[in-house]
């Protein structure tokens, strides 16, 4: 056969090759490896595909909180906070983030990871097949350090990028990116399409050591002056209230009022505002704002008792406008400040989509004030108890198993991903809030305790704080409290989701006495036949619609949180992984029945 005849042919035959040599140059796609001491990690996924944010929200399944707009030349891109997982796909182990998408005529996966996901999505040995109809889970890539100052964002290279650009952008180091992508044989050559794993500061890159000890002398002269300052004023303060009470008794108290507020405003201030200025992340909320008095009850029609939303042990909350936002606003005792300083300090410092957050503060009238964004569909509890009877429609499985993961999450967070370790202390379901979308976020930080980085370290309270029903042997016995105190709560907020029941509830053999759901929970698990006893105490409300299977696996998680020694109980990131199973399941299982999924309405409607 003539050689020249069978050239072009020869040729033609050997472009796919070409091509796919080509298409795995342009890629250079690989998961990040699996550390044995991190299961799960908060991280950041760059989004660069010109859609608005409800867009971007709709697709990663997150809340628009989650999500943070950063420039890149004349367009806007996002920055996408996940929660990320190592784990086994499809014989690949790595940190992964699973979306569920459905897929729509005309789809093809590489297109649909490329225009949506910025080509993030992991599809070596996958199935790549979309089927109209067939709802698909995609692995998006991510990554998890053991560096507390660091998260890990997953970017993908773009035409005019260099890694010096990429590390000034997203506050990195270039040594930093080189060593978290090893392939990069030649630094200097990055190709547009490469996947990045970057190392970004979450506190942004240190200054110089000069430069910090130079501030650090400025700061300390400018602390000491305003002690001075302080000290003074507070004293002056103090002799002319006394001279003012002893002349004006008979003045409007109003007017009165509004004086001595302004005091309280200015000691207050001086105080918070020293504690908020330390550890804010660049991720972080803007540090909360002060209000006035004025604004407060402006806000709230004076203290309307019609706006109340809620009572607690420190006081109430009211519902409110300020300028076009909602707000709730908790009124507090002047002497429950260390129960308010504890907000701020841990709200300031935290942001995330499954913690609710803190607008600003205010005090006066013998008052402390706190302003949160305003959670619309008010507590767990208020959905899981009667809902019917406080206007709400049942929870779906499918919403019960998205709220678990929601708080799981939050819980997860103040944990193991900020600066400092919390410990909640009051984890229920009063103080898991529901937004719009019946989002879990997790409220009410009066009681968090900052505690050490390991398992050795506990903090011993000097009064026993919590709620019945809640709290673990060894917070009520030897008053310890650690990270362990709140997944042992957490195993409570499981049963109630599973059961619909309160954590206490009347025993019907001794009507005068209270049983624990911890009992009922544990005796499920002393029956010969656990998946048959666990049937008879499902919540009625979801009249048979659930998955037995999941339902099983929920309640086995709740009995691991509430072991009675803390060293059997598992850390919330592992609570995070499993019930993060449980949801992808509960998705497919939903889909299976023929009906859209109800992840983001919730309600039980029946079928």
């Amino acid at each position: 056969m003539d050689f020249q005849i069978c050239s072009p042919l020869f040729h033609i035959l050997l472009l796919p090759i070409f091509f796919m040599k080509s298409c795995v140059s342009e890629t250079q796609m690989y998961p990040f490896t699996c550390s044995e001491k991190i299961q799960s990690c908060s991280a950041l996924l760059y989004q660069h595909n010109g859609y608005q944010v409800d867009n971007v929200a709709s697709l990663y399944s997150v809340n628009a909180s989650a999500i943070k707009p950063i420039p890149y030349a004349d367009r806007q891109d996002y920055l996408v906070s996940v929660n990320c997982l190592c784990q086994n796909v499809d014989g690949t182990q790595g940190y992964f983030y699973d979306v569920v998408y459905e897929p729509k005529h005309g789809d093809i996966f590489y297109e649909v990871s490329n225009q949506n996901f910025s080509g993030q999505v992991w599809s070596t040995g996958v199935n790549t097949s979309l089927n109209v109809g067939e709802n698909k889970t995609l692995h998006l890539l991510c990554g998890c350090v053991e560096i507390d100052s660091q998260v890990v964002l997953t970017y993908t290279v773009q035409p005019t990028d260099t890694l010096s650009s990429i590390a000034n952008q997203l506050s990195a180091q270039v040594d930093g990116i080189e060593k978290l992508n090893t392939y990069l044989k030649t630094p200097d050559f990055i190709k547009e399409g490469w996947l990045l794993y970057v190392p970004m500061e979450k506190y942004g890159l240190p200054s110089s050591e000069k430069g910090t000890k130079k501030a650090h002398k400025w700061i300390l002269l400018i602390g000491i002056l305003s002690s001075v300052t302080l000290l003074s004023v507070c004293s002056l303060a103090i002799i002319l209230v006394g001279r003012k009470r002893r002349q004006s008794k008979n003045e409007d108290p109003k007017s009165s009022l509004k004086t001595s507020s302004a005091r309280a405003h200015s000691l207050q201030r001086q105080y918070t505002q020293k504690e908020l200025t330390q550890d804010i992340t660049v991720f972080e909320s803007e540090k909360p704002s002060f209000f006035s008095i004025e604004e407060i009850a402006e806000a709230t029609g004076d203290f309307d008792e019609t706006q109340i939303i809620g009572r607690g042990g420190y006081g109430s909350v009211y519902h409110g406008v300020m300028g076009e936002k909602e707000v709730a606003i908790k009124k507090m005792r002047s002497n429950n400040s260390k129960e308010f300083l504890a907000e701020i300090k841990v709200l300031c410092k935290i942001h995330h989509n499954n913690v609710v957050e803190l607008m600003g503060y205010a005090s006066g009238d013998d008052h402390l004030y706190l302003v949160y964004v305003y959670i619309p569909n008010g507590s767990l509890s208020d959905h899981l108890h009667d809902p019917l009877m406080k206007g709400h429609q049942p929870l779906s499985w499918s919403a019960r198993a998205q709220i678990a993961l929601d708080a799981a999450r939050g819980i997860e967070y103040i944990h193991d991903h900020t600066k400092s370790r919390y410990v909640h202390r009051d984890i229920k379901t009063t103080n898991i809030l529901l937004d719009e979308g019946l989002r879990a976020k997790v409220a009410d930080f009066g009681l968090a305790k900052l505690v050490g980085r390991t398992n050795e370290d506990e903090f011993i309270a000097t009064r026993l704080v919590g709620t019945p029903g809640y709290l673990p042997p060894e917070s009520v016995k030897e008053m310890q409290v650690t990270t362990k105190t709140d997944v042992f709560a957490f195993g409570v907020v499981l049963a109630e989701l599973i059961t619909g029941q309160r954590a206490l509830i009347r025993d019907n053999q001794e009507p005068n006495k209270m049983k624990s759901l911890i009992t009922v929970v544990n005796n499920i698990f002393n029956e010969e036949d656990a998946a048959s006893a666990l049937q008879v105490i499902v919540d009625g409300n979801l009249k048979d619609n659930y998955p037995p299977e999941d339902v099983y696996k929920m309640a086995e998680i709740a009995q691991w949180c509430l072991s009675e020694e803390a060293v059997d109980r598992p850390e919330m990131r592992e609570v995070v992984i499993a019930l993060a199973r449980i949801r992808m399941s509960s998705i497919e299982w939903e889909a299976s029945l023929g009906g859209s999924s109800q992840i983001f309405s919730g309600v039980f409607s029946g079928r």
